[in-house]
């Protein structure tokens, strides 16, 4: 019959474990990969401006923005915002608003992407818009497929007549 481990038991071979993977990587340190690293980095995707038709209101704490089209440019793709595309916005009691953004981009070479994001966008006291944004992508486009793998995130940057953010893929 086999005997059953008791927690005593496995705290034991746990801690042996973890002195031997500790004393493992002290006498033979593991090269890191760029996985491995701690640090967040970071590089520039592309710059992201969209022309907005006026809020629908749906209620007291919601909001569609349509957004009308709009341009992408960066070094590796670059093209148009084509509908459909919106935010559906619920405002929170705090003043801050979440976002939920769907958008088609259509590519210079006639490829699409669909992009979507969540995001939070808030005015402190005193200052000016914050927004930062979370974007997905997805696309069928072979030339582009390396998109549907990309963590990125958006920041907001203040343009008169437009939305803008700054988006930048997470290395």
């Amino acid at each position: 019959m086999t005997k059953l481990s008791t927690r005593r038991d496995f705290a034991g071979r746990s801690l042996a474990t973890a002195i031997g993977m500790t004393t493992a990587v002290a006498i033979d340190p593991q090269v890191s990969s760029a996985a491995d690293t701690t640090d967040l980095r970071s590089e520039f995707l592309f710059d992201l401006a969209l022309t907005t038709l006026p809020r629908a209101e749906i209620g007291p704490d919601r909001a569609v923005v349509a957004v009308s089209g709009g341009t992408f440019d960066g070094p590796r793709l670059k093209g148009t915002v084509i509908g459909p595309a919106g935010d559906w916005m619920v405002e929170r009691h705090d003043g801050s608003r979440l976002l939920d953004v769907r958008a088609l981009l259509q590519t210079d070479d006639d490829q699409r992407v669909y992009m979507t994001w969540r995001g939070i966008a808030y005015t402190p006291p005193g200052g000016t818009l914050h927004a930062r944004i979370l974007p997905m992508f997805e696309t069928g486009a072979p030339k582009y497929s390396w998109l549907n793998n990309v963590v990125a995130v958006g920041l907001y940057r203040p343009t008169v007549g437009k939305i803008v953010y700054r988006v930048y893929e997470i290395l």
